[in-house]
């Protein structure tokens, strides 16, 4: 149904106020956010056609501010807000985590961050002899192709720390959790490499979607 069809108290931030954020949808929230449509698209339609655009709302989090102005109906205004707004999700989803335990919770911590990064990471969490977490770090940048890992960087770390077993996660920007050929490689490397200098390979997991899957 068109906005301008729509009763006054169907309206988006009318249901919001008298039921609650919770009530409405993603395009209906987007769409308070816009505030007003474009001379094609009444609010909702314009709203819907951005979330369809970039590929829903996890899509959206991850676009750049100057990606957005070169949409057709965002001007400053638009895009400022949206940008705040996403960028408070992010920071409201960081301070309601619990601090991580163990191995097993920073590696899903760094799947849940990851989600939204439209670049391949590589992230090492650095354990001692009783599993007990060391060090986590950004190990390798990576272009939009994938990321280079730098293996001699990797190995200091991971001999200066002292660690006695490592886990790798790998974040998979397309969303896709299965792992390629790629990364069955590089486990493989990594195992016989670590094992020369005497440490273990615990886990290598693939994230995508804030999901982990192990390889």
């Amino acid at each position: 149904m068109r906005f301008s069809q729509l009763s006054h108290d169907e309206r988006p931030r009318e249901r919001l106020l008298r039921h609650g954020a919770e009530s409405l949808s993603v395009v209906e929230l987007l769409a308070i956010l816009l505030r007003t449509g474009t001379k094609e698209q009444d609010v909702l339609a314009f709203a819907a056609s951005i979330l369809n655009e970039w590929g829903g709302l996890e899509g959206l989090c991850r676009a750049d501010p100057s990606e957005l102005i070169q949409r057709k109906g965002l001007g400053e205004a638009k895009v400022a807000v949206l940008a705040a707004m996403l960028e408070l999700g992010k920071r409201i989803a960081k301070t309601q985590s619990k601090a991580p335990t163990s191995w097993e919770a920073y590696a899903e911590q760094i799947a849940r961050k990851a989600q939204f990064l439209d670049r391949e990471q590589v992230y090492a969490i650095f354990l001692d002899a009783r599993d007990r977490v060391l060090d986590e770090e950004v190990i390798s940048y990576g272009g939009l192709e994938g990321a280079y890992f730098d293996a001699p960087v990797f190995f200091r770390k991971a001999v200066r720390l002292n660690a006695r077993s490592v886990v790798l996660v790998h974040n998979h920007p397309s969303g896709f959790l299965k792992a390629s050929q790629e990364d069955h490689d590089l486990t493989a490397y990594m195992e016989n490499s670590l094992r020369l200098l005497g440490l273990e390979l615990k886990a290598h997991f693939v994230a995508a979607g804030g999901v982990l899957e192990e390889i």
